[in-house]
């Protein structure tokens, strides 16, 4: 039988664990910056502006801080706070993930409709996560060691953040249950834009995969508690792959624009004496109007009007810049 805890199979293992951590941090590093073009359209305000970049924002942010003092913590030749360093490295990626699944539980909450009692339990939920990331912060231990890596930071005690790795795991996944239940109840109504409903469908799937794929193995790792290597293995790139996840689904819903939207808006015009009521879709762009007035100033009159409709189902007395060369004039017979 394999002795995981061997100091000579430890080194090697932790030499393992150092590999697959920089390898997902290069990737990282490349996603955060082939991306930034989206804040920077929001800085530019060619994209409107919601309070909940701010969150998208940290994701990202905590993100690229926690890769690079994990980098540093790695890298270094000569002893350093590690300590201090292994804080600093927790209090980032533990942010991140609580930025990650906060996106995930403001989505569930928009989905809902802001139901007073669902936005209790989603926030109950997601603070406690929260207070047990934070117990996951004081717990664990860091010491400068040479075993088998020329000197690095070697992270112990691993076995303490086992509370908050499943915690982790479970809120994600109570979060991403409750947002497909609400998805389930809005399939069936009219008045719900079906393309949107598909996309947040289709998100929430893929995002519920990322979330079992990503978190369940640093918690069945942590649980079998072999080695500090193997319950650290997994947690970086759980970390990523939820950060990335949570803000590509993020810029994915913001760039929807093509929703399939049911024809059952109304669009009303009033004047003196009538009302005119149109009801989509209208695939036209110009129509005639009769209008039959019936009042004390105007006992019986028909007149005809020239109504323009314009792509966005706003009615016009003008007709539309694009496409006048189709447009025919009822009232003078002219092109």
């Amino acid at each position: 039988m394999v002795n995981y805890r061997d100091p000579a199979k430890v080194a090697r293992d932790l030499w393992t664990v150092v590999k697959l951590w920089h390898t997902v941090d290069g990737l990282y590093i490349w996603e955060f910056f082939t991306t930034l073009d989206y804040e920077w359209s929001v800085i530019r305000r060619r994209r409107p502006y919601q309070w909940s970049i701010w969150v998208y924002s940290l994701t990202r942010l905590a993100t690229l801080w926690a890769v690079i003092l994990n980098i540093i913590g790695f890298d270094v030749t000569n002893p350093i706070n590690c300590q201090a360093w292994l804080t600093f490295e927790l209090v980032f990626a533990y942010v991140a993930f609580a930025s990650a699944s906060l996106l995930i539980a403001l989505r569930t909450i928009a989905i809902w409709n802001k139901n007073k009692y669902l936005m209790v339990a989603v926030y109950s939920v997601w603070l406690a996560n929260v207070a047990l990331l934070i117990r996951g912060i004081v717990k664990l231990r860091a010491e400068w060691t040479t075993a088998g890596l020329q000197g690095s930071c070697a992270i112990l005690n691993t076995d303490s953040s086992k509370a908050n790795i499943v915690a982790m795991l479970v809120t994600d996944v109570i979060l991403l249950a409750i947002m497909l239940v609400g998805l389930f109840r809005l399939r069936h109504r009219a008045d719900h834009p079906v393309g949107l409903t598909r996309l947040l469908w289709t998100q929430g799937v893929i995002l519920l995969v990322f979330a079992t794929i990503a978190q369940v193995p640093p918690a069945v790792f942590i649980c079998l508690n072999l080695s500090d290597p193997f319950n650290l293995m997994f947690q970086t790139p759980a970390l990523i792959t939820m950060s990335i996840a949570s803000t590509r689904m993020y810029r994915s819903l913001s760039d929807f624009s093509s929703a399939d939207i049911s024809p059952s808006t109304t669009q009303t015009r009033s004047a003196p004496g009538t009302k005119l009521t149109f009801a989509g879709p209208v695939q036209l762009n110009h129509m005639e109007v009769t209008v039959h007035t019936n009042s004390e100033q105007y006992p019986s009159q028909t007149s005809q009007y020239g109504l323009y409709i314009g792509t966005d189902g706003q009615l016009s007395d003008k007709p539309p810049r694009l496409g006048d060369d189709d447009v025919e004039s009822s009232s003078n017979g002219e092109k």
